[in-house]
């Protein structure tokens, strides 16, 4: 694909043969005939162009007027707005995909729908899509809604946006709400979906980022593959926050979800932060949710849903939930091959209700559908309830084959009981800290001490230890990362450099400043117009919670990330990319729970 720089001669000829006239890029496209073009919409023009960057188009339906080719790209300009919903036409190939995207300098071309507006953006029966670089808000039903009822829909690239308020009625399905994209017709599937550094925030409607899903029945349409989030946020929606539904080989990383099941009573389900249904060979990793919340059941942070096979949750961070940390669910169908591993829960189950009813780690199952060969291991679970008598893991559930193998995890305990399980658990090599004696019930044996289940053969290799008072220090931390700043071909913030800050971003914005400062320390090419472009985009969220600095102090190596304590000293050092659940563990144990300071501030600058 032709990149666009504002700056390009005009009358020149590139080494591909690109000719440049009056900064239109017309670019042949070898063995198809066809053109390359790119268009441009100022909406703040008084004055209706021909879509150059000199004599832009000034509103959102010229350009929906026109049925665009394969390669061509559509950009905005930066600092202006167009309202209207938006629903541009054509279908790119997989060598030249169109582009909807910004140029210029400032914050991100706003598309402003009407309330009356089913969506905001809308692609449908379109393939070879790029949309980037825009801050989408408005319609009823959805932000921005990629779909089809025709045939297959292939590579859909959706990077760096801002997608918000989605306010409408009643809702009568969980396909709705801010980035939606999946089948409305059972002959669609989707292949090839990649939603990257997309955040999505305040929707009364189901979903922040669901890929998949469609409203039929089961078995009546075929996976989609391939379906990818990472880098990305949602928050304050009445559902779910990110969501696989009906995918294969697909994942969702490095991404977060707080203020998630917002909805005051329920109506089409119970809402969670992350989690996969009817998913095959998908997987949650390196994420974070917190502050979520249910009008009924669920309301944790991470499940895998019934009709799941070979799925895993691993190395995430859940933490002041109102729900559980993480939940394996069948139900009238089977959920094969599950593994649930090396994840870090802290103060899950923070009403009293859930508590009691779920636990920190939930197995159930309901509908005669079955759990077949789950493994949960590794995990560290601080279990803090309001409820006393909860325990910190409930398996309710019906198991087929070989028990729930539940080895090497670590269970921090408040409260007396570790678990509350039917025969079907088999624990081994855990280590269990409780400031009283440990009681267990597995299957016929009601609230057994330790030593009283390894006479009866189980918890091989198990022990108990007194849990430590925690030590909380009223201190300030400093959180210094040196890193090294990369745009992608597109001009973009490249996933490597994103996924690191996203971490950062997220752990800033929940302490207060008192509490913790985050600096950042960028290296290589972090001046001109994309840098500044992509920094100020990637700010959009907690705003102002990163200090930011081009200038790398001291000699440290890129990708070094230090702690730091109020007198200077080094606490910890990491080198290389850190999740949430190691930097944001590694700072609670220090300094307690987050106070979310920033939340009263994005708050009101959205709303």
């Amino acid at each position: 694909m032709i990149r666009f720089f504002p700056d390009l001669p005009v009358r020149k000829r590139d080494r591909i043969g690109c000719l440049v006239l009056s900064l239109m890029v017309i670019c042949p496209i070898a063995g198809r005939g066809q053109t390359q073009h790119a268009y441009f919409i100022d909406c703040s023009s008084g004055v209706a162009g021909d879509g150059t960057v000199a004599h832009p188009w000034n509103s959102l339906a010229v350009a929906e007027a026109r049925e665009f080719a394969p390669g061509d790209r559509i950009a905005l300009a930066r600092g202006t707005e167009c309202k209207g919903s938006f629903a541009p036409k054509g279908s790119g190939t997989a060598e030249h995909p169109i582009r909807l995207t910004a140029y210029g300098k400032g914050p991100r071309p706003h598309i402003a729908a009407p309330a009356e507006a089913r969506q905001a953006v809308e692609l449908f029966d379109q393939s070879n899509w790029q949309v980037d670089s825009l801050d989408i808000s408005g319609g009823n039903l959805y932000g921005l809604f990629v779909s089809g009822d025709k045939g297959p829909v292939e590579h859909i690239h959706l990077k760096n946006l801002y997608v918000h308020d989605v306010m409408g009625g009643t809702m009568k399905n969980k396909d709705n709400g801010l980035v939606i994209v999946g089948p409305s017709g059972a002959a669609t599937l989707f292949t090839d979906v990649l939603v990257d550094g997309v955040d999505v925030a305040h929707s009364n409607q189901w979903s922040g980022i669901m890929l998949g899903g469609g409203n039929f029945k089961w078995g009546e349409a075929d996976l989609n593959r391939k379906m990818v989030i990472r880098n990305s946020t949602a928050h304050d929606v009445f559902g779910d926050g990110i969501i696989l539904f009906r995918d294969a080989e697909s994942k969702i990383a490095n991404s977060a979800a707080w203020q998630i099941g917002m909805e005051p009573t329920q109506d089409v389900g119970t809402p969670n932060a992350i989690w996969t249904w009817t998913c095959t060979d998908c997987v949650v990793e390196d994420s974070e949710a917190y502050l979520t919340d249910s009008p009924g059941v669920d309301g944790g942070a991470y499940d895998i849903d019934w009709d799941n096979t070979r799925n895993v949750v691993q190395r995430s961070y859940a933490h002041d939930t109102q729900g559980y940390c993480i939940a394996v669910f069948a139900a009238g169908y089977t959920t094969t091959d599950s593994v649930v591993r090396e994840n870090l829960c802290i103060d899950n189950g923070m009403s009293p209700r859930l508590a009691a009813l779920q636990g920190a780690m939930y197995i159930h199952t309901w509908n005669d559908g079955p759990i077949k060969n789950l493994r949960v291991e590794h995990n560290t679970i601080e279990w803090n309830p309001p409820a006393l008598d909860a325990a910190a893991i409930v398996n309710d559930a019906l198991i087929k084959g070989d028990a729930v193998v539940f080895a090497g995890n670590r269970v921090i305990s408040h409260a007396s009981r570790i678990y509350n399980s039917n025969a079907q658990l088999a624990p081994s090599a855990n280590t269990y800290a409780t400031a009283g004696e440990a009681l267990f019930t597995l299957g016929d044996r009601h609230d057994a001490t330790l030593a009283q289940m390894q006479a009866a053969g189980m918890e091989k290799d198990s022990v108990t230890v007194k849990a430590a008072a925690p030590t909380i220090r009223n201190e300030t931390l400093r959180l210094e990362a040196t890193l090294d700043f990369e745009l992608d071909a597109d001009g973009l913030m490249a996933d490597s450099t994103r996924a690191q800050l996203l971490v950062l971003r997220s752990l800033a914005g929940e302490y207060a400043p008192e509490q913790l400062t985050v600096a950042v320390h960028l290296r290589g090419k972090a001046d001109g117009i994309e840098a500044a472009n992509a920094l100020d985009d990637f700010d959009d969220v907690y705003r102002g919670a990163l200090k930011f600095t081009s200038d790398a102090e001291g000699n440290q190596a890129s990708g070094t990330i230090r702690l730091l304590a109020g007198d200077g000293s080094v606490l910890q050092e990491w080198h290389g990319f850190e999740n949430a659940a190691t930097l944001g563990g590694t700072v609670r144990a220090r300094i307690g729970a987050p106070r979310y300071a920033h939340m009263q501030k994005i708050s009101a600058r959205e709303n």
